[in-house]
């Protein structure tokens, strides 16, 4: 998945100029997922940060993981969730893989940006119904 030229030198140069984040910037607040892979999602997830520990709902589950990784970056590892049965289960499974595969954390007009390999992004916002910004940027 590539990001389009525009938003891939955006979040290049925010990642040259943005001091480095740390835990207390984005710590104990509920991030929902407003974006993934530049596409907006149609299910709800979201993801809390508490020091090294996350945790969170996916569309079906509560969840909780270790970052393994001192912040900006991120390895999320050990994920574990609630063993519930629903019909989201596709999004679930999919929610869980990107989450895995994310490399680093970054903070933008107020959105929290799961970064990983080739472009690989997941978007989160506080409020849930705020726009999938790299989604309109894809538009």
């Amino acid at each position: 998945m590539r990001l389009p030229l525009f938003l891939g030198a955006a979040l290049a140069l925010t990642a040259c100029v943005t001091p480095a984040l740390s835990n207390g910037e984005i710590a104990g607040v509920d991030w929902h997922l407003v974006g993934l892979e530049g596409q907006d999602v149609g299910w709800e997830a979201s993801l809390r940060i508490d020091g090294d520990k996350l945790s969170g709902k996916a569309p079906c589950n509560r969840w909780f993981a270790t970052n393994t990784a001192a912040l900006p970056a991120v390895s999320i590892q050990a994920i574990g969730a609630t063993k519930m049965a629903c019909p989201d289960l596709a999004a679930e499974s999919a929610y869980f893989e990107a989450l895995q595969a994310m490399q680093r954390a970054e903070l933008d007009q107020g959105h929290l940006y799961l970064i990983g390999p080739e472009g690989r992004i997941m978007e989160f916002a506080t409020d849930p119904a705020e726009p999938c910004l790299s989604c309109l940027a894809r538009q």
